[in-house]
């Protein structure tokens, strides 16, 4: 329906991601985006305007971030972007932005109040700035998804942060590697 990639193919592409930055030790930024309220457009405006709320919001998201940045829509309300080699802070901006952009450009007219309802999204961005094997897509997944759990209670219609940079252990040392 969104015409983007579909989760089993995003957290394809978030594991070579994880193999890719352990390697070369380049962050990367995991973005969720998550339809506020959704529930709510379906019971008051049926579901066929959330189906286009969610193909709009889709387009958008798609159209907003760069060609190599990998965007799926990960369940019923929730886009996924995963931005390889991206700074926290341009992280962060761009989530803003994009949140900002859908806010602007999507809005339900609610006929109880006779004025537009503006479509918004809560969002967890999760920074990766150093990961190592032990890490993976779906732990990143869900650690991104209490970020936006956070975003929702602290009152929508925001942005979360949460670093999910992985220490990486040192190998041992010679001399405590046993002998023989």
């Amino acid at each position: 329906m969104t015409g983007l990639l579909t989760k089993t193919v995003f957290v394809a592409a978030l594991e070579k991601e994880i193999q890719r930055s352990e390697r070369s030790s380049h962050p990367f930024a995991l973005i969720l985006l998550d339809v506020d309220h959704l529930a709510d457009i379906n019971a008051t405006h049926g579901y066929g305007t959330g189906d286009r709320v969610l193909e709009r919001i889709g387009f958008l998201v798609r159209s907003y971030f760069r060609e190599q940045d990998w965007v799926a829509r990960s369940s019923d309300d929730t886009f996924a972007v995963l931005l390889p080699e991206t700074h926290p802070k341009h992280a962060e901006h761009l989530a803003d932005q994009v949140r900002i952009t859908i806010e602007q450009r999507l809005e339900l007219h609610d006929d109880r109040l006779g004025q537009p309802r503006p479509v918004t999204v809560s969002v967890g961005v999760l920074i990766a700035q150093s990961v190592d094997q032990t890490v993976r897509p779906q732990q990143l997944l869900m650690d991104a998804r209490e970020a936006v759990d956070r975003a929702k209670r602290s009152g929508r219609n925001r942005v979360e942060m949460i670093d999910a940079t992985v220490l990486r252990l040192s190998p041992p040392s010679r001399a405590s590697q046993p002998l023989g």
